[in-house]
C-alpha cells in the first residue's frame, strides 16, 4: 500500500449494477477515490495499470465469477496483497467458505448499509496498511533506508524465475566503498555512517524503474537488481552512478588512493542461453568482477567475463 496517512486510498468496485456503484460511491467517497469497472475484463486492465488500494468485488459478473476473479488476483504475486471484500446477496449454506478459500479478506452483504459499508473498508484499509508498514520494515536497512539483505535475496529468485520464463536480461550489480576503512579510521564511525548513507542516497535514485532494487549488501557494500537491462543499459546506469558519487565531492581519508570518496563496481548479466541451477551463481559472477576492479586500480566498472573454454 503506497498511501501515507494525507492521501485518500483508491478503491476499485467491480460490479455490473449501477445503483450498487452509487451506492458504494457515497459511502465512500471521504474514504478513497473510487474507480469502478462493469467486468473482469476491465477491472484486469485497470489494476495493471494502477494497483488499488482495495477491491470491492460482486460475486456475479458478466465474464467471469466474482469467486474466480478473486482467486486470480490472490494467485499473481504482484495483486496477492491487495484485500479483496465481496458485495453479494448470497446467503446459502457454504458460501461465506467459497469467499474465504478463495483468499478474500471479508464479505458485505446486500441490501447495503452505508455506515457499514465505510466502518468495513476503513478497517480493512487501516489493517493492510499496519502490514505493510510491519513488512517494509523488515525488508528495509535501517541506516540507509535500502532494501536490506534478505529482501535482495528473495528477490533475486522471483527476478531470475521472471527473466527465464519472458526470456529478458536481468542485471546484477555489487558495489563497494573504496577504501573505506580508511575513510572509517581516519574520519571516525559517525561519518562513515553519513558517507554510507550519502552514497545509499545515489544508489536508490538509480534505481529508477518499479521492479529495479537498491539494496544494502552488508557494511560498506551494496547491490544492485536490474531487470530486462541488457548491456547498454547497465553500462548507462553504471557509468551515471559511478560519476554521480565522485561528483558528491566527500573528502577521502589522506592515505587513500583518491582524494574524494569512490566506488568499484562489478556486475553480470544473466546467460539465458545457459540453464544454471544455482541461482547465485549470477551473484558470484559479480562479485568476481567487483574484485577485478579493486585489483586494477579501482574507481571502476567491470563486467563479468566467462573464463575462455567454458
Amino acid at each position: 500500500m503506497t498511501m501515507n496517512n494525507n492521501e485518500l486510498a483508491d478503491i476499485l468496485i467491480i460490479d455490473d449494477d449501477t445503483a450498487v456503484v452509487m451506492a458504494l460511491n457515497k459511502a465512500l467517497k471521504k474514504i478513497g477515490r473510487i474507480r469502478f469497472a462493469t467486468e473482469a475484463k476491465q477491472a484486469f486492465l485497470m489494476i495493471e495499470e494502477n494497483y488499488p488500494d482495495l477491491i470491492l468485488l460482486d460475486v456475479e459478473l458478466p465474464d467471469i465469477r466474482g469467486l474466480e476473479v478473486c482467486s486470480m488476483l490472490k494467485n499473481n504475486p504482484e495483486t496477492e496483497h491487495i484485500p479483496v471484500l465481496f458485495i453479494t446477496s448470497h446467503t446459502e449454506m457454504g458460501f461465506e467458505e467459497k469467499v474465504f478459500d478463495v483468499g478474500a479478506a471479508d464479505y458485505i452483504g446486500k441490501p447495503l448499509q452505508p455506515r457499514v459499508v465505510a466502518a468495513r473498508v476503513q478497517t480493512h484499509l487501516d489493517y493492510h496498511h499496519a502490514i505493510s508498514l510491519l513488512e517494509k520494515l523488515a525488508q528495509t536497512d535501517s541506516m540507509t533506508n535500502l532494501f536490506n539483505r534478505r529482501t535482495f535475496d528473495e528477490q533475486l529468485v522471483t527476478e531470475l524465475k521472471r527473466a527465464r520464463r519472458e526470456q529478458e536480461p536481468l542485471t546484477v550489480v555489487l558495489v563497494d566503498i573504496d577504501q573505506f576503512k580508511k575513510y572509517n579510521d581516519h574520519f571516525g564511525h559517525i561519518e562513515g555512517d553519513d558517507c554510507i548513507k550519502r552514497i545509499a542516497g545515489v544508489l536508490n535514485d538509480c534505481a529508477k524503474r518499479p521492479l529495479d532494487l537498491a539494496a544494502r549488501y552488508g557494511g560498506e557494500e551494496f547491490a544492485l537488481l536490474l531487470p530486462n537491462t541488457d548491456v547498454d543499459g547497465a553500462k548507462a546506469v553504471l557509468d551515471e552512478l559511478r560519476h554521480t558519487v565522485e561528483a558528491l565531492a566527500i573528502q577521502h581519508a589522506p592515505d587513500a588512493t583518491y582524494d574524494v570518496v569512490t566506488i568499484s563496481v562489478g556486475y553480470s548479466i544473466l546467460n539465458l542461453d545457459e540453464v544454471n541451477p544455482d541461482d547465485w551463481a549470477i551473484v558470484k559472477e559479480a562479485d568476481d568482477a567487483l574484485y577485478q576492479s579493486k585489483q586494477q586500480g579501482r574507481n571502476r566498472i567491470t563486467r563479468y567475463e566467462a573464463p575462455s573454454g567454458d
